[in-house]
């Protein structure tokens, strides 16, 4: 054999081999282009989708603005370009700021933090809005940050503020006020009810409104109790009991309230051996 003829034999063999490699370096280049158009797809649709929900959506880096969502926007009054590299610890109420951005560093650094606290935020017409937001750690161009999905609550916390207002107020009242589920159970009671019957706020929410009358009137507190309900409000006289047994003659006046479907009971107590006291 020739010394060329013994030279082709292995350049051959080299030649396939690296024909097969370069076919197989193909397809894999194939493949991560199919992989990147459906990365490229996949990620089209999550900003299609992001942009549509209402609730607000940031990511958050070093307390900097890098992107939002629509809604995001929307909720504060500014434009894309002007919420970008915004610093999201100044769009916060000043009091609240530190306390903010503190939370954003733990978020970020990747700490296990409870996020579903209401944070008071400012509007560009700066109007506060109460913000619920919940912020998990993710990472932006291989640096770490924060993406918060966030709810507007500002008229909720409102609510809450008006009911917390009101409940404060009859908690001042001198006579005991109850609200009861139409079997009779005790959803709430005011301060004077704690204080004249010697229960704690949870006792007194796991009794039945019988279970306070006196064991001789109780049948008749219940009769008169379901006539007041079917006429939507009533009154009468009855006994109640103190925990530490002693009887409390009581006037009680009961109407029916409404919530959204559910109807209840509220009852307001006047203790009448009050009025036997001397002045």
């Amino acid at each position: 054999m020739q010394a060329h003829e013994r030279l082709i034999g292995p350049l051959a063999w080299q030649m396939q081999d690296l024909s097969k490699r370069i076919k197989q370096l193909e397809e894999t280049i194939n493949q991560l282009k199919s992989l990147d158009a459906t990365i490229r797809e996949v990620q089209f649709i999550i900003y299609n989708y992001v942009e549509k929900i209402k609730e607000g959506v940031v990511i958050i880096q070093d307390e900097k603005i890098m992107w939002a969502n629509k809604s995001a926007c929307d909720m504060f009054g500014y434009e894309f370009d002007d919420v970008v590299n915004k610093s999201a610890i100044e769009m916060a109420h000043p009091k609240y700021r530190q306390q903010l951005s503190a939370r954003y560093a733990m978020v970020q650094a990747g700490d296990e933090v409870s996020t579903n606290i209401i944070w008071p935020f400012i509007s560009k017409t700066r109007a506060v809005k109460y913000i619920r937001p919940f912020s998990y750690r993710v990472v932006l161009e291989g640096k770490p940050a924060v993406m918060s999905f966030f709810y507007d609550v500002t008229e909720e916390k409102k609510a809450q503020d008006e009911l917390a207002l009101r409940a404060e107020m009859i908690d001042q009242m001198m006579e005991s006020v109850f609200l009861l589920d139409m079997k009779g159970n005790i959803k709430y009671a005011n301060k004077a009810v704690y204080e004249s019957l010697g229960y704690t706020p949870e006792e007194i929410t796991r009794l039945n409104i019988l279970d306070i009358n006196a064991q001789d009137v109780r049948e008749k507190a219940d009769v008169q109790l379901k006539k007041a309900t079917v006429r939507k409000q009533g009154e009468f006289k009855t006994v109640h009991m103190h925990k530490n047994g002693k009887r409390m003659p009581a006037f009680v006046r009961v109407r029916l309230i409404k919530s959204g479907e559910q109807e209840y009971i509220m009852g307001e107590v006047h203790d009448i051996t009050r009025d036997e006291e001397p002045l």
